[in-house]
């Protein structure tokens, strides 16, 4: 699920992953009440007025909500970090590759 806002200057994204095979489950007829909806997203904002140079950069939030039954108050094992690491910076990485081409998007 997803929803989108793009303006000139600014953008936002927000989004809900589904896996596939719950897709499918639901599709087939199963119940929907036990899926997880955690949304998620980002939004890219100028940074600061233009300058003299015509640009100043942009600002990119990202916000998560990820489901980890592993993790307790006191404790966040290792695994959990590594993959939320993983999680940032491979949507890092997307946002900046479809901000220096757009023609890309979607690949």
């Amino acid at each position: 699920m997803e929803t989108k806002f793009l303006f000139w200057n600014s953008s936002y994204v927000t989004f809900a992953p589904v896996e596939a095979s719950t897709l499918d489950m639901i599709l087939n007829g199963g119940s929907p009440e036990n899926l997880p909806i955690l949304p998620s997203g980002f939004s890219i904002l100028p940074d600061g007025p233009k300058g003299n140079e015509g640009s100043s950069g942009s600002l990119v939030t990202m916000a998560f909500q990820i489901l980890d039954t592993a993790s307790s108050a006191t404790y966040i094992p290792p695994d959990s970090v590594a993959t939320t690491f993983k999680l940032v910076m491979e949507t890092a990485e997307c946002i900046k590759a479809a901000m220096l081409n757009p023609l890309n998007l979607g690949t």
